[in-house]
């Protein structure tokens, strides 16, 4: 009894095993492929330009003044979630 329940317990976790397994010369579904035969119609072509990027110019006039007269702006952090930590001392 005591080899028999590895031999059950070894069959039925083969068993899931091989019913997945198909033959190596088994014909592929005629739609295999057909993602990337349509990629070229999933890619957004990109504008192109001659002309130099757009920019604020008052910003850009601002910036240099600035960087002339040694001021430095503090940068700004952004998120998107706040941490609250409420320390209670312990007694």
């Amino acid at each position: 009894m005591r080899l028999v329940q590895p031999i059950i317990l070894a069959a039925i976790i083969a068993l899931p095993l091989a019913a997945c397994s198909t033959p190596i010369d088994a014909p592929l579904s005629p739609t295999f492929g057909q993602a990337v035969a349509s990629m070229q119609s999933q890619i957004i072509p990109a504008e192109v330009s001659d002309l130099p990027p757009e920019s604020s110019g008052r910003r850009g006039v601002e910036a240099i003044r600035r960087f002339e007269r040694g001021e430095v702006r503090k940068v700004e952090t952004q998120s998107t979630s706040t941490l609250t930590v409420n320390v209670t001392p312990s007694k």
